[in-house]
């Protein structure tokens, strides 16, 4: 007697990959600018749409050059964007950094008090916030995130 398994398979379309090194500011933009214009061919998104996309982009690549590669110009950062259907993108980006204890931060959110201007944490409590899921490698220098748009 036999037993068939059956394995589902997701399959995504790649629409974006590209590696930068170090942290000169106009590749930074240079960089966001060309996933936006990836982002909004896929899909054309409304004003609020796009606003949180590139605040979505510009947080995460900055905590990758800034915190997990420590603003070293010889570092590199991996983004990829991924279609998961017709409304739904994946983004992942990824530092050379050690990584960082997400378990932790999750455990103990910063404090949202904005009287305190903490900087630690406040970026992540956003990104959390606009996209459907945020997920960690177990290292903690790769995001992954997935955020829908509405329907056209």
């Amino acid at each position: 007697m036999y037993t068939i398994k059956y394995v589902e398979v997701k399959l995504v379309k790649l629409l974006f990959k590209k590696q930068i090194t170090g942290s000169n500011p106009l590749k930074v933009r240079k960089l966001i600018n060309e996933m936006m214009d990836c982002i909004n061919t896929w899909n054309p998104l409304n004003e609020d749409e796009y606003f949180e996309f590139r605040l979505v982009l510009n947080e995460l690549i900055s905590n990758g050059i800034l915190h997990g590669n420590k603003g070293f110009c010889n570092k590199k950062v991996n983004v990829a964007i991924e279609e998961v259907d017709s409304t739904t993108l994946d983004i992942f980006i990824k530092d050379e950094g050690q990584g960082f204890d997400y378990k932790k931060f999750y455990q103990h959110p910063p404090e949202c008090d904005s009287l305190k201007m903490s900087e630690g944490g406040r970026g992540l409590m956003l990104v959390n916030a606009l996209c459907s899921k945020i997920q960690f490698n177990e290292n903690g220098n790769q995001v992954k995130i997935t955020k829908t748009i509405c329907p056209k």
